[in-house]
């Protein structure tokens, strides 16, 4: 190609770049940086996923089963479920929480109140839902303050940490109650 030719053609490029500039779509703007996971928010998600699981199994589990128990002694899945829900306000009050008036006023009794399943599956929701809150709404300087529990200074975000542990416990208390009644636990359905 002769030396003009190219000039040409290099000449008419370096003109026109900046009308396809002009036309180009806008540069999308950087996608916002998600904000940075705290202790707080791990726990409300760990949460969740507990609850999420504890309540599917208890809305799997049939309303005939919640008298059921494994032993004399031991308790019933309603108990069970009701014990897992007065624990989330137990824990929040040794947190400094505030409980509501009408779940104050249960506490002693929390767990033997009912064995109603749509009461039951109100409470769980609700104990969920108040302890997630509390613990979402903590602010960070509260969680190395200590307290006493069971005759213990420990930590609140140890308490929080023992309060999730105890969710969790229970949970697999559940599951293992729904298998003794023949109830496979929804999220495992699709294994084999």
């Amino acid at each position: 190609m002769p030396l003009t030719r190219k000039l040409l053609l290099t000449s008419c490029l370096a003109l026109s770049l900046p009308a396809f500039a002009q036309g180009a779509a806008p540069a999308a703007p950087a996608p916002a940086a998600a904000p940075a996971a705290t202790f707080q928010s791990d726990v409300v998600a760990v949460l969740g996923h507990v609850q999420d699981e504890m309540v599917s199994l208890e809305q799997a589990m049939p309303q005939g089963k919640f008298n059921w128990r494994p032993g004399k002694g031991v308790r019933s899945v309603a108990e069970v479920y009701l014990h897992a829900a007065g624990a989330g306000y137990f824990f929040g009050k040794q947190l400094g929480f505030e409980i509501p008036a009408e779940v104050a006023a249960e506490m002693k009794n929390f767990e033997k109140q009912t064995t109603d399943k749509a009461k039951i599956h109100k409470a769980l929701i609700d104990s969920f839902a108040w302890f997630g809150a509390q613990v979402r709404q903590m602010p960070d300087a509260e969680l190395g303050k200590t307290v006493n529990l069971f005759g213990h200074d420990m930590t609140k975000r140890a308490i929080v940490m023992i309060t999730l542990g105890h969710f969790q416990e229970h949970l697999g208390q559940s599951i293992a109650y729904a298998r003794s009644n023949g109830v496979v636990p929804p999220w495992s359905k699709g294994e084999k």
